[in-house]
C-alpha cells in the first residue's frame, strides 16, 4: 500500500495525460475553497485489494477531510510499472516488485486537500511495516514488506 507518490505513470492511467500531478495548483479566483489545492496519488496494492482494505483506506482519507477526485481499479501494465518504479530498476528486488504489482489489481486514487502530500505520507506510515507506527495504514494493515519477495 502506498509508495506511489510523486510519479506520473499510474496517475496518467487514472486521470489522463493532462491531469495535474501532486503539485500546487493556482488558487481559485472565485468560489470554492480558499486554500491552494494540492493533489497526490495513493494506491492500494494487490494484497490490500485482495484483503478488502480499500474501504478502510478511503474512510481514513475522508475522515481527514480530503476529497477523492479520481479512483480506478486497474491491472497495471508492465510498461507503466517500469516507468513508475524507474528509480528502483537497479535494486535487487526490482523484478520481484514488478511481478508482485502485476499479480492482481491495484486501486489508484487521487486525493485533494490542503497539505495532502505530507499528511498522506504520515497517514500511510513508514515503508517498512515493521517500522510503521500503530495508527498508520501500514502499521495497522501491512503484511511484512518482504512478503512479496522470493
Amino acid at each position: 500500500m502506498g509508495g506511489l507518490f510523486g510519479r506520473g505513470a499510474l496517475r496518467g492511467l487514472l486521470c489522463g495525460a493532462k491531469a495535474p500531478g501532486p503539485r500546487l495548483l493556482a488558487r481559485p479566483s472565485s468560489g470554492g475553497p480558499s486554500w491552494t489545492r494540492e493533489r497526490t496519488l495513493v494506491a492500494v496494492k494487490p494484497d490490500g485489494v485482495q484483503r478488502r482494505l480499500v474501504g478502510d483506506v478511503i474512510r481514513r482519507f475522508e475522515r481527514r477531510g480530503f476529497k477523492l477526485v479520481g479512483m480506478k481499479m486497474l491491472q497495471a501494465p508492465e510498461s507503466v510499472l517500469a516507468e513508475h518504479y524507474h528509480d528502483l530498476r537497479r535494486k535487487p528486488f526490482y523484478p520481484a516488485l514488478i511481478s508482485y504489482m502485476r499479480s492482481g489489481p491495484v486501486v489508484a486514487m487521487v486525493w485533494e486537500g490542503p497539505n495532502v502530500v505530507c499528511t498522506s505520507r504520515a497517514m500511510i506510515g513508514h515503508t517498512d511495516s515493521a517500522e510503521a507506527s500503530p495508527g498508520t495504514i501500514r502499521g495497522d494493515f501491512s503484511i511484512h514488506i518482504s512478503s512479496w519477495l522470493p
